[in-house]
């Protein structure tokens, strides 16, 4: 009773934040599976660790049980690294890249050095608990090199959260790389805290950095789209102003034949066709591509600094990923010789060279266009 009331007292601020993210992640957890799958893990890790750590204290003061505290060690050297590496996948890396699966391998490597304790031969060269001459368990430290596996994976994982901030940076996504560096900024302290040996404060740390990047990303839901997970239109006469000089290229989309599925197979087929289109543009959009879905079946994609040429082969692959769903769209583009074109002027021959296709593409079908306005189709 006295370990449980012990436990709550010492980690009550925790206990209650951690409560407060599990709660809002039930209520939301069929609008943001991903999301909330990543914060029941970070949820559960950090209270695993806060766990380890008492009952690692309460077996070296009461117990004087070698085990124990052992298993309690290797297992919180274990979690640290890897609670960091789900906030990386939070925080948006894809694990979908051949590439991307290299951030396992340190993760790998971090269980296996902390599995050597509980092996008498290797038992030494990571760290081992002893009796001291108080009778009671010590903590003794192994090889350097090994005893830190733990906070040198931890620093690796630390330091490709910078990373993404620096690609977020060159994005322009600013507020994104800001709150993940503010989140780093906190973590990176808890570790260096921990690692003199001053406190273990990483867990509160990582659970605060969670929830503060938890309610960043809700308040960023209000820029995309609820459909598509596109940027939404508040958000594309946002970002007009904004992105204005560095402007490339702007590519107009719109599906064909919407209103025939829909009449035909209903609104819900029509929404999943609009779906595989944005689908489509989240798959090929790079950094310097930003894809907003205006309304309806109406798509914009404002691309930045990138050449013309890069610009036609993006289409052209748009292209054939539509056609591979059998989706089918008029697309249309336009292109910034000089900054003396003006954006409206680039939006607007974007959108007539799109009526063009889409023209082309009625004129060799038996599917029947609505009409359009005389404004539009000049």
């Amino acid at each position: 009773m006295e370990f449980v009331s012990s436990y709550f007292i010492t980690n009550f601020i925790l206990l209650c934040i951690e409560g407060v993210l599990l709660i809002n992640c039930i209520i939301k957890y069929n609008e943001h599976k991903r999301l909330s799958n990543y914060l029941f893990i970070i949820i559960g890790i950090t209270i695993a660790l806060t766990l380890l750590d008492a009952i690692k204290a309460y077996a070296q003061d009461v117990k004087n049980n070698i085990p124990i505290p052992t298993i309690c060690a290797s297992i919180s050297y274990m979690l640290l690294p890897t609670c960091i590496f789900v906030f990386i996948l939070l925080c948006g890396q894809k694990m979908r890249k051949k590439k991307s699966f290299l951030l396992l391998i340190p993760l790998g490597i971090n269980f296996i050095v902390y599995l050597l304790p509980f092996f008498p031969l290797t038992r030494e060269l990571v760290f081992y608990f002893g009796v001291n001459h108080s009778n009671t368990i010590s903590f003794y430290g192994g090889h350097p090199a090994l005893r830190y596996t733990s906070h040198i994976i931890s620093a690796f994982y630390i330091c490709w959260l910078v990373y993404i901030c620096i690609m977020s940076l060159q994005a322009k996504h600013i507020s994104h790389a800001l709150n993940i560096f503010l989140c780093v900024a906190v973590v990176i302290i808890a570790v260096l805290i921990d690692t003199l040996g001053e406190a273990n404060v990483v867990n509160t740390s990582i659970a605060v950095s969670t929830i503060f990047y938890y309610l960043y990303i809700f308040a960023e839901r209000s820029k995309y789209d609820a459909l598509t997970n596109l940027f939404n239109r508040a958000m594309y006469y946002s970002d007009l102003p904004r992105l204005d000089k560095m402007i490339s290229s702007v590519i107009q989309i719109d599906m064909n034949g919407l209103k025939y599925i829909n009449d035909t197979f209903g609104h819900q087929k029509g929404d999943e066709c609009i779906i595989d289109v944005a689908n489509i543009l989240l798959k090929v959009s790079t950094r310097k591509m930003f894809a907003y879905r205006l309304g309806g079946d109406e798509f914009t994609v404002l691309v930045v600094n990138t050449d013309e040429q890069k610009v036609i082969s993006t289409i052209q692959i748009i292209k054939d990923e539509l056609a591979k769903a059998k989706c089918y769209c008029a697309i249309g583009y336009s292109y910034r010789d000089d900054k003396e074109t003006q954006v409206s002027d680039l939006l607007k021959l974007a959108e007539k060279n799109m009526y063009l296709d889409k023209d082309e593409f009625y004129k060799n079908s038996c599917l029947e266009r609505r009409k359009a306005t005389q404004e539009a189709q000049n």
